[in-house]
């Protein structure tokens, strides 16, 4: 071992001690002082879970469900009682033989043993036709907001009151979380009722409108693509899938490849396909793959694996300074991948409902490939792959611009392509809405602003109504809170999202409050006190370290949030997880997936890439996705 490594591990060991000992559950408290955070209701014969006023105290389930019960929840209902371990593998105990721990500091209630997120949410089940009924509304997500509207909410802490103990495991939900939709979308949202794409009016089956789009956007739509949402950590598993069938060629662009479990299982199936001579090609961000991810780098020495590095956030040259933020991946010029996850545990481990990442990536197989696969080789050149790939590797590269060209032609003659076949193609109701894609990708190799310019488009047309989820925020609140100096397509952005509202458009956001946190640090810490649960001290110390910096995180998002919220035709919610994902929908049925936060970072200053699509099976599967996707988060509250 060499003295950097000793050193490096030295200095990473002292940093988390350090970490854990000024957070040491008896010296720091993230919380006030309050005993309770229940705004407590009894009811006749309500049972009392602490009649001891212990600060924790213990019982079993059948307690809990009496608990309920007395306390007239009744859309509590007991649930399948499936419990599994930290690894998510099945395992066998009787839900009536735990002990269950409450804490009076936050109101919660956890299991006393290392089963994951998911065996807590398992042990009760939410019947929403009586949610509706004891909170009222016309539909589940109004009844969700009266509820909310009844509790305190307390800026400092970024928490609603309790009217009742919940698992930790709901994090400020009142209900476990839905794993799916059983009734029609209009139950949760009486405003989506069922509509007819082949009699929708709309400006995006206008060919100036998208020949005005390509021209600014130096992007093009492609038609008859085939797509798939992949959620979580079934992108990771879709990857993998890809790396082992692949048979001529993987070009990966990512900005982070973190060294863990996941990232290594990957890289001994990428650097096994180089034996079997694919050509593997990995563009990372330089800065922070230098500060955090040499090891992961490293095992790929001595490998044929071609690795670049992009270093424009150290390049000082004028209007070239940007943080590599791609994720984009081309396997055997068949199939490609754009999203927003890049390879690291809380993203690839994420079931969606274990504290980890929510993110999204789109899958698509079609001529949209032919555009994203021209793109990855300009970034290989842009970075000088020649310099670093051997001499096959360049000849490989040669040929495979060659093969895209014809297909480029090919595709064009097949009217898959090509602005003189748009007005037809957009006036068929066989083909407007049957995989319609653009690849929009920017960078100081090309148009810097392109996706910015892309989403004020799509937003100044919009009718009725915008679906958002985004993994960063940032907003100018008209110089009512200080921001930076910077005022660019960001700005622009928010305004022209203003204006459509001020329309009549409605928009929704999903974004992070304290449960979203500090994202990847904090699903880090918390999977570590999770697996040092034998530890009690130490395992309590990682939670208290989350349980800080998602403070710190949601303080900083809330006020940006509360400003949106008070906005006509705007609402916004916090979702339960890490809110990663970076996806819209336009008038139900226009989607974008990609790398693209809606701050001045993505806008101005990073290389990014998204998918904008228009296509009804994508647009119903997404629509579905965001609806449960708000019924498992939490109004956000309107500071005065």
């Amino acid at each position: 071992m060499s003295n950097n490594t000793i050193l490096y591990k030295t200095f990473f060991t002292l940093l988390v001690f350090i970490l854990l000992f000024q957070c040491n559950y008896g010296q720091v408290s993230v919380r006030s002082n309050d005993t309770s955070s229940i705004d407590q209701i009894y009811y006749n014969n309500s049972i009392n879970l602490n009649p001891r006023n212990l600060p924790v105290f213990t019982f079993n389930y059948y307690t809990l469900k009496n608990y309920y019960k007395s306390m007239g929840i009744d859309f509590l209902e007991p649930g399948n009682g499936n419990f599994f371990d930290i690894n998510e593998s099945r395992i066998d105990i009787n839900p009536n033989s735990v002990r269950l721990k409450g804490r009076v500091l936050d109101s919660t209630i956890r299991i006393d043993l290392p089963v994951s997120p998911e065996s807590a949410q398992n042990l009760f089940k939410l019947n929403e036709e009586k949610y509706i009924k004891k909170y009222g509304g016309e539909d589940f997500l109004q009844a969700k907001k009266n509820y909310y509207k009844t509790l305190n909410f307390s800026v400092e802490k970024q928490e609603y009151s309790k009217k009742y103990y919940q698992f930790w495991d709901w994090k400020s939900l009142n209900h476990p979380p839905l794993k799916e939709l059983k009734f029609p979308l209009t139950f949760y949202d009486k405003n989506l009722i069922s509509i007819d794409y082949d009699t929708i009016q709309s400006p995006f089956f206008n060919a100036d409108f998208h020949k005005l789009l390509d021209k600014n956007t130096h992007s093009n739509l492609t038609f008859g693509n085939k797509m798939e949402i992949l959620r979580n950590g079934d992108s990771f598993k879709r990857k993998m899938e890809l790396i082992k069938n692949a048979r001529s060629s993987i070009l990966i662009s990512l900005m982070s490849y973190y060294n863990d479990s996941t990232s290594t299982l990957m890289t001994k199936e990428l650097i096994k396909k180089t034996k079997e001579g694919v050509k593997v090609f990995l563009i990372v961000e330089k800065v922070w793959t230098k500060l955090l991810m040499k090891k992961a780098m490293r095992k790929f020495r001595n490998s044929n694996v071609v690795i670049l590095y992009a270093s424009d956030l150290v390049n000082i040259e004028m209007n070239r300074t940007a943080l590599f933020h791609n994720k984009i991946w081309v396997f055997d010029q068949k199939t490609a991948i754009v999203g927003g996850q890049n390879i690291i545990e809380s993203e690839n481990i994420s079931s969606g409902y274990n504290h980890q990442n929510y993110d999204l990536d789109l899958l698509i197989e079609g001529p949209t490939v032919t555009d994203i696969a021209r793109h990855s080789v300009e970034l290989l050149k842009e970075y000088h792959f020649e310099r670093k790939a051997p001499k096959d590797f360049v000849d490989f590269i040669e040929n495979y611009e060659k093969e895209l060209e014809q297909r480029y032609i090919a595709e064009t003659m097949q009217k898959l392509r090509g602005q003189e076949h748009y007005k037809d193609l957009l006036t068929d109701v066989n083909t407007r809405l049957k995989g319609v894609c653009r690849f929009v990708i920017q960078g100081p190799h090309t148009d810097r602003y392109a996706i910015s310019k892309a989403y004020i488009f799509y937003y100044k047309k919009a009718q009725y109504l915008i679906d958002l989820t985004t993994g960063k925020l940032k907003i100018d609140l008209n110089n009512e809170i200080e921001m930076s100096n910077y005022y660019g397509w960001s700005k622009r952005i928010w305004h022209q999202l203003y204006q459509s509202a001020d329309q009549g458009v409605r928009v929704n956001l999903i974004y992070n409050g304290i449960d979203g946190g500090y994202g990847e640090l904090s699903s880090y810490l918390k999977l570590r006190g999770l697996k040092n649960y034998n530890n009690k001290k130490t395992s309590e110390r990682y939670y208290r370290i989350a349980e800080k910096l998602d403070l710190k995180a949601a303080t900083r998002n809330y006020p940006f949030m509360s400003y949106l919220q008070k906005k006509d035709n705007f609402e916004v919610w916090n979702y339960f997880q890490y809110m990663h994902a970076k996806s819209w929908m336009i008038d139900r049925f226009v989607v974008s997936i990609g790398s693209f936060n809606l701050d001045n970072w993505s806008s101005d200053r990073s290389q990014e890439s998204v998918l904008i699509c228009q296509d009804k099976d994508l647009a119903r599967s997404y629509e579905k996705e965001y609806t449960l996707d708000r019924v498992n988060s939490t109004p956000v509250y309107i500071s005065d």
